[in-house]
């Protein structure tokens, strides 16, 4: 499977993937466990934000 598209994923256990135009990709992984991600939703938050910022 070819990793073309960019991909926003939300709730725990996720990984959002950003596919540059040259090609390269970037991940962000959520934390696994529920209860940790319903208390770090913000840094969640903010790290997708910069993620796809640019």
């Amino acid at each position: 499977m070819e990793e073309k598209q960019t991909i926003l994923a939300l709730g725990a256990g996720s990984i959002s993937k950003r596919v540059y135009p040259d090609g390269r990709i970037e991940r962000c992984e959520n934390v696994k466990d529920v209860a940790q991600y319903m208390e770090r939703i913000d840094e969640m938050i903010e790290r997708k934000r910069k993620l796809f910022e640019e």
